[in-house]
C-alpha cells in the first residue's frame, strides 16, 4: 500500500476515505511491525501530499477517544512524528490540544505517557503559549500539572526550544 501510495501521489486521495479507518485499525494490531507499517503509510500519504496534515489529523481525530489503547497510543505517537517531521506550522495544535489533554486521564497508563510526551513536543516547538492555553483554556488533571510544568521549565532551562518557539512561528 505504501508503494502505491508513493506511486500514486495526488491520485490516491479519492481513495484515502476508503483506506483510513483499516489503516486506523492497524495502528491498534498487536504486532509491532504491523503498527510501524500503518504508521509508515499514514507518514507517506503526508510526503506524497495525499492531505495536509491538518486534513489528516481531522480525519484522525477521532482515533483519539477510540475504545482500542494502543490506537489511541498510536494516534499520539504519529503527530509527534507528523510534528517532527513536517513542522507545527502545518497543523492548527490547537485544535488537538483538547484531546490530548483528555489522553492525559486516560486508564492506561501507555496512552497517559505517550501524551504527557506529545505535549512535551509541541512545547517544544511552540513554547510558552503551550503554557498558557493549559493554564487558560484547557484544564490539566491536577495530578499531571506539575510534572508537566516541571518538565517545561526543564526544557525552557536546558535551552531544548526550537526556533519556532523562540520566535514565535509555531501555531
Amino acid at each position: 500500500m505504501t508503494y502505491l501510495v508513493d506511486r500514486m501521489a495526488g491520485d490516491f486521495r479519492p481513495y484515502l476515505q476508503t483506506v483510513l479507518p483499516p489503516i486506523i485499525d492497524r495502528l491498534g494490531d498487536s504486532k509491532d511491525m504491523v503498527r510501524n507499517k500503518a504508521q509508515l503509510l499514514l507518514m507517506k500519504i503526508l510526503e506524497r501530499d495525499v492531505v495536509t496534515a491538518q486534513q489528516l489529523f481531522d480525519k484522525l481525530t477521532p482515533a483519539f477517544a477510540h475504545k482500542n489503547g494502543r490506537i489511541r497510543e498510536e494516534v499520539l505517537t504519529t503527530l509527534v512524528t507528523t510534528i517532527n517531521e513536517h513542522g507545527v506550522q502545518s497543523l492548527l495544535v490547537s485544535r488537538l490540544i483538547p484531546s490530548i489533554v483528555k489522553s492525559l486521564s486516560d486508564p492506561m497508563s501507555t496512552v497517559r505517557d505517550a501524551a504527557f510526551n506529545t505535549l512535551v513536543e509541541i512545547y517544544r516547538h511552540v513554547g510558552e503559549r503551550l503554557r498558557q492555553d493549559l493554564n487558560k483554556k484547557h484544564p490539566v488533571p491536577p495530578s499531571k500539572l506539575p510534572a508537566l510544568m516541571s518538565r517545561f521549565d526543564e526544557i525552557r532551562e536546558e535551552g531544548g526550544l526550537l526556533p519556532s518557539a523562540l520566535s514565535g512561528d509555531g501555531e
